[in-house]
């Protein structure tokens, strides 16, 4: 059994992501044990939509290169 405190790659990949961008207010919220659907929620918020896009674009691109495959998002084309 993994120490629940621990934070995992994929997790530490996507935090060091929206640090490297500057995103504003971030929050990693541990879900283990407590939903059925994940594991963790990050949250976090940019200075503008522009912004916003951008990481988004950023993640998703590091997710991909990291083995992660595609991922599936909603908002892109707002920002929102």
């Amino acid at each position: 059994m993994s120490d629940p405190g621990r934070i995992t790659a994929l997790e530490d990949l996507i935090l060091a992501r929206l640090d490297d961008d500057k995103a504003q207010d971030v929050v990693f919220i541990d879900l283990k044990g407590k939903s059925p659907v994940a594991d963790g929620l990050i949250v976090a918020s940019g200075r503008s939509q522009r912004h916003v896009g951008a990481m988004a674009d950023h993640l998703l691109r590091s997710l991909k290169d990291a083995g992660y495959g595609k991922c599936r998002v909603e908002g892109m084309p707002s920002a929102d």
